[in-house]
């Protein structure tokens, strides 16, 4: 009889249990967790690895809102009173201004747990996603070997450059690398400046990717200042492009970060969004198919996924950040210096 009871003990326990296991599994469905990033392969990684885990998870739906960065920082500035987004994919230089202004919550590893395996310094602002390394991609037939920065000021290669349109990521770190190449930083824009109007203006400004990978290919163009994880992507396509990161400098760090926005309707579904971005599964999975370098140190590689990514502590160590803060708030009069001094017009 007693055998009984705690068996018949053990049964009612177990099935609590298990009734609380699917009320938990529950507790959010009727509940939208709006998530604000890009389109693309972007959103088709978050969705497979994060959103639909976690709607079968919780019983929540998760809405992504495709768009830019500055959209998406834009709305947060109109809706601070009253968001509507839960979850804010921004720029590495747009996530602690965000911060600074009350637009987002501060990182914390105790609320998103996988925040504790990211790289030392990198959750500034919101939580690093992904790493990008702004490298040299080269037409092979125009370089004998991979070039380090201080190659490109060689004469031969003077109106042979291709530029992203400024502003952008490319057009800062170029500036940054131009002024360690003139034993300056970015904190000296006229040094700056001077040096990489020294390269000539641009062979081609692109909007395209395609468009300079074929002139490059072609030996039209011989290098530009590239962001790793696309142009890695592309490289199959082309025989005699390489792409590279120097050491003479190292790569200028650039990465995207996931933000928990301030104030949201649903806080506790944003975190469990962010943990699972966060994820080894999520990080390798960016690592695989974008060519993103993984935030989460715990993530381990191949020879060959790890092709052209940053995923070990040797690399991240050779990062050159820029003062990010700096760069943006001058941004209105560099883009000008820009039209004038580099492009010429």
């Amino acid at each position: 009889m007693r055998t009984l009871t705690r068996f018949s003990g053990c049964v009612a326990a177990l099935a609590i249990g298990l009734t609380a296991s699917i009320a938990h599994a529950q507790d959010f469905k009727g509940h939208t967790l709006v998530v604000g990033t890009w389109g693309g392969d972007i959103e088709r990684l978050l969705r497979k690895n994060v959103a639909e885990p976690l709607e079968a998870k919780t019983g929540a739906k998760v809405q992504f809102l495709l768009g830019g960065s500055g959209d998406r920082l834009s709305k947060m500035v109109a809706e601070r009173q009253n968001p509507t987004m839960d979850v804010s994919f921004q720029n590495i230089y747009e996530a602690p201004q965000a911060l600074k202004d009350g637009l987002v919550v501060a990182p914390d590893a105790t609320a998103v747990p996988n925040a504790a395996n990211v790289w030392p310094g990198m959750n500034d602002g919101c939580y690093a996603m992904s790493i990008v390394g702004l490298g040299i991609g080269y037409s092979k037939s125009l370089f004998p070997k991979p070039p380090e920065w201080a190659d490109l000021w060689k004469p031969e290669y003077k109106g042979k450059m291709a530029y992203a349109p400024y502003p952008a990521s490319e057009g800062d770190g170029m500036l940054g690398i131009a002024a360690r190449v003139a034993g300056a930083d970015e904190h000296d824009p006229d040094k700056a400046f001077a040096k990489l109007a020294e390269l000539g203006p641009p062979k081609l400004t692109y909007t395209a990717l395609d468009e300079v990978l074929t002139m490059m290919d072609a030996g039209e163009i011989a290098a530009a200042p590239m962001l790793s994880g696309y142009v890695v992507s592309n490289l199959k396509n082309y025989e005699n492009i390489g792409f590279v990161f120097p050491k003479d400098p190292g790569p200028v760090l650039v990465r995207d970060m996931v933000c928990q926005v301030a104030n949201s309707p649903e806080p506790e579904l944003a975190k469990m969004f962010i943990d699972m971005a966060l994820s080894v599964e999520t990080q390798t999975a960016y690592a695989k198919d974008l060519h993103f370098g993984p935030t989460n140190s715990k993530v381990t590689l191949t020879s060959q996924e790890a092709e052209g990514v940053i995923s070990t502590p040797e690399q991240v160590k050779t990062l050159l950040q820029l003062d990010w803060p700096y760069i943006i708030a001058n941004r209105p009069a560099w883009t000008d210096r820009w039209n004038k001094e580099i492009l010429g017009q």
